[in-house]
C-alpha cells in the first residue's frame, strides 16, 4: 500500500491536507484490494483517478478524496503518466471507476497527451461495462474530439444565450440538481448533449449540465460544473458560496454510474 501527499504550495485545490491511502497493490493485474483505507470501510471497489498534465492542480486531488469517503468509500489510486498506476490500458482491468477531472482550456491537446492504446483500451473498458465519470474537462473528453466515448462532440455554456457567463473567470452559477437549485462552482463547463441523455442537472438555460449515457454495456456520468469543489476554491476565486457543498447533490450520478 502506497500513500501519496499533496504537494507543497498548493491552496485553493490542495484539499487533501496530508495523505490520501491509494491501494496499488493489486491495480496493475486488475485484483481488487481487500484493506480499509484510512477513510473508513472500503468494498473493495476501484477507482482509478486520472492525475496529469491534461487535469489541473488540485483536481484529481479532490475528486479522489470525494469518492474515497462514505458514502462512497471506494479504494483510489492516481493513474497518469508519472504514477504509479501508468497509463496504459491493462490498468483499468478490475476498475469499478475511471474518473477524469478538471482542467485547462484545450480539448485537443488533452487527448493528444492521452497515448492511443490506453485511448482504445478506455473505449474498450467501457464498452464491455466499465464507468467513466468526467468532470468539467473530462466531460468534453468525453466527445468525439477526445475519448470518443460519446458519438458527437461536447459543447461549452459560456456565452450561450441566457447564460451569464461570457469568459473563462471562475463563477458560481445556478445549476437545478433534479429538482433543487443550488449555486454550483463553474469555470467553463460543459453542455452537455440530450441526445440519449438522463438529465440529472441543468443549467438555467435548460440545457444539461449532468447527464447519465449508455454507452455499450458500460456507464458513462458527465457533470459540467464543479459540485466537488470546496470552500478552498470559493475562497480563492473570491468567490461567495451562498448554499454550501454540492458534492450530495451529484453523488445520485455518481452511484448510478457505479450501480
Amino acid at each position: 500500500m502506497s500513500t501519496f501527499a499533496s504537494p507543497a504550495g498548493w491552496t485553493r485545490r490542495s484539499v487533501l491536507g496530508g495523505l490520501l491511502t491509494v491501494p496499488v497493490a493489486g491495480l496493475v493485474n486488475g485484483c481488487a484490494p481487500t484493506s480499509t483505507n484510512e477513510h473508513g470501510g472500503s468494498d473493495g471497489r476501484i477507482a482509478l483517478v486520472y492525475r496529469g498534465p491534461a487535469g489541473c492542480a488540485g483536481c484529481s486531488e479532490i475528486l479522489a478524496e470525494r469518492l474515497s469517503r462514505p458514502p462512497l468509500g471506494l479504494d483510489v489510486a492516481f493513474i497518469g503518466p508519472r504514477e504509479q498506476v501508468p497509463l496504459e490500458a491493462s490498468a483499468l482491468s478490475g476498475a469499478a471507476l475511471y474518473a477524469q477531472p478538471g482542467g485547462g482550456d484545450d480539448i485537443g491537446g488533452a487527448a493528444q497527451s492521452f497515448p492511443s492504446d490506453f485511448i482504445r483500451g478506455l473505449r474498450d473498458y467501457i464498452a464491455t461495462g466499465g464507468s467513466y465519470l468526467g468532470i468539467c474537462m473530462g466531460a468534453y473528453l468525453a466527445g468525439s474530439e477526445g475519448f470518443g466515448l460519446l458519438d458527437y462532440s461536447v459543447e461549452g455554456e459560456v456565452s450561450v444565450p441566457g447564460f451569464p457567463v461570457e469568459d473563462s473567470s471562475d463563477q458560481v452559477v445556478a445549476v437545478t440538481w433534479g429538482e433543487t437549485l443550488r449555486w454550483t462552482y463553474f469555470q467553463e463547463g460543459a453542455r452537455l448533449p440530450a441526445d440519449g441523455a438522463e438529465e440529472y442537472a441543468h443549467y438555467e438555460t435548460g440545457d444539461l449540465a449532468a447527464a447519465y449515457y449508455r454507452c455499450g454495456d458500460g456507464n458513462v456520468g458527465l457533470i459540467g460544473p464543479h459540485p466537488e469543489a470546496d470552500v478552498t476554491w470559493f475562497e480563492d476565486a473570491d468567490l461567495v458560496d451562498p448554499d454550501g457543498d454540492d458534492w450530495q447533490y451529484a453523488l445520485p450520478l455518481v452511484k448510478r454510474i457505479l450501480s
